[in-house]
């Protein structure tokens, strides 16, 4: 795999890929996305020099504050100007935990995606799926998870394929969720909130889970998948094959 080629194709999405759900304004020197219902502000991409940097980022702040809103730059490690982390907190945003963003390629996918599972994994196809998703998702997170659950509702509404819930059963319960965005325009498959609960883990439901996303999206015309991994999952998704591709903060505004 060309860890730089995906880097680019990472970058450029970053950059203009409009989903589902959401309004982008690719402007000069940044990207912003807004979610559909006005909730979520995000500054997706940027492309800045030491020399304009700080009031680029100073419009962004203006800009958000103007709304009223709390908002997130995704700041990735080749990012320019180097020192971007120390400049948007300079002015506002605070710095989240650093997450690993890795990579597999799904042209030949490893053989355990194609295993058969240990533990059936349900994709999430209608309300009360995704009461259950919601439900699994609040014991094993421990907060609120009504707007994901409204966005699993709305693609459900309009046949979207796009963004897709999955839930792993320990015997009756719903021991581990996880969902997939995908994007007809893009060759990347995005894992986004995997976890199992502490009661069901170290039985191969997070891999059944990840392997079920895999296969769906190698079906959905995904050439990569990449998840931005906490130290908790890095060192299990490496030994399923991802490879380490970049790092990434978020950095968040609050009004």
């Amino acid at each position: 795999m060309n860890t730089l080629a995906v880097l680019d194709r990472l970058d450029l999405e970053r950059r203009s890929l409009v989903r589902q759900g959401e309004s982008v304004e690719i402007l000069p020197n940044v990207t912003r996305v807004r979610s559909a219902d006005g909730s979520h502000h995000l500054v997706s991409y940027s492309a800045l020099t030491p020399e304009n940097a700080d009031a680029v980022i100073g419009e962004q702040v203006a800009h958000y504050r103007a709304l009223g809103v709390e908002a997130e730059w995704k700041v990735y490690a080749q990012d320019c100007p180097p020192d971007l982390l120390a400049r948007v907190a300079r002015q506002g945003f605070v710095i989240g935990p650093v997450e690993a963003v890795l990579v597999l390629d799904l042209e030949s996918p490893p053989a355990w995606v194609e295993s058969p599972p240990t533990h059936p994994v349900v994709r999430v196809a209608d309300a009360g799926h995704v009461a259950q998703f919601r439900a699994a998702a609040e014991r094993i997170f421990g907060k609120d998870y009504q707007f994901t659950a409204d966005e699993l509702a709305q693609a459900l509404r309009d046949g979207s394929t796009q963004h897709l819930g999955y839930i792993a059963m320990d015997g009756q319960a719903a021991a581990a969720i996880g969902r997939l965005y995908t994007h007809p325009d893009s060759a990347i498959g995005g894992l986004y909130g995997g976890g199992t609960h502490p009661d069901s883990r170290e039985r191969r439901l997070y891999r059944a889970v990840v392997a079920a996303r895999a296969r769906d999206a190698v079906r959905l015309g995904a050439r990569y998948l990449i998840v931005d991994a906490l130290p908790t999952s890095r060192p299990i998704l490496e030994r399923l094959g991802f490879v380490h591709l970049t790092d990434t903060w978020p950095c968040v505004l609050r009004p």
